[in-house]
C-alpha cells in the first residue's frame, strides 16, 4: 500500500513553462510601455522650454513695445451727436493719463468752443514737447456731423503743421487706420 502512495506523489509534475512565458510577455509589454511614455515625457518636456523660450521672447518684446508707447501720448477726438437733438453735440476728448472731457457744440455759434477746444490741446502738446503726440479721430463716422469733421480736421492738420511732434492718425468705423 505504501507504494502506491509514493507513485501518485512522485507522478504530479508541475509544468511552469507555459506561465513564465506570460511572464516575460507581460514584462515586456511593460518594458515597451515604459520606453513610450519615457519618451513621450521627453518630447512634452522639450515642447515645453520651446514654449518657454518663445513666451520669454515675446514677453521683451511685449516690454520693449510697452516702454517704446509710454514715450508716445495720444489724444482721441470724437464729436458726436444725436439725431433727435442735432443743434446739440459734444467734442469729447480723452487724452493719455485723464478722464474724457467734453465741450459743448450748440447751434451754428460755436467759434468760442473750437477756440477752446485748440486751447486745450494746444496746450497738451506744449506740455508734452518732448514726446510724440498721435491725434486720432474717426473719419465718416455715422456719429458725426460733416461740418464738425471739417473743422475738427482742419483744427489737427493746423496742429501738425505747427508743432514737430504731433502726428495725425485718421481711422473709420471699420478700423482701418489711414
Amino acid at each position: 500500500m505504501r507504494r502506491n502512495g509514493n507513485r501518485f506523489r512522485n507522478d504530479i509534475l508541475i509544468d511552469l513553462t507555459s506561465m513564465l512565458d506570460v511572464i516575460f510577455i507581460i514584462l515586456l509589454v511593460l518594458v515597451c510601455g515604459q520606453i513610450t511614455i519615457s519618451d513621450d515625457l521627453n518630447e512634452a518636456q522639450a515642447q515645453a522650454e520651446y514654449a518657454k523660450a518663445q513666451a520669454e521672447a515675446e514677453k521683451q518684446l511685449y516690454e520693449e513695445q510697452q516702454e517704446a508707447f509710454n514715450n508716445v501720448w495720444a489724444v482721441s477726438v470724437v464729436v458726436p451727436y444725436d439725431e433727435d437733438e442735432i443743434a446739440k453735440r459734444q467734442i469729447r476728448i480723452l487724452k493719455q493719463g485723464e478722464e474724457i472731457q467734453s465741450i459743448d457744440l450748440i447751434g451754428n455759434d460755436i467759434a468760442e468752443s473750437v477756440n477752446n477746444f485748440k486751447a486745450l490741446l494746444v496746450g497738451y502738446i506744449e506740455q508734452n514737447q518732448d514726446k510724440p503726440i498721435i491725434l486720432s479721430v474717426n473719419e465718416n463716422d455715422d456719429h458725426i456731423l460733416y461740418r464738425d469733421e471739417v473743422m475738427v480736421n482742419g483744427i489737427l492738420d493746423e496742429l501738425v503743421q505747427a508743432y514737430d511732434n504731433v502726428y495725425i492718425v485718421k481711422g473709420n468705423t471699420d478700423g482701418e487706420m489711414k
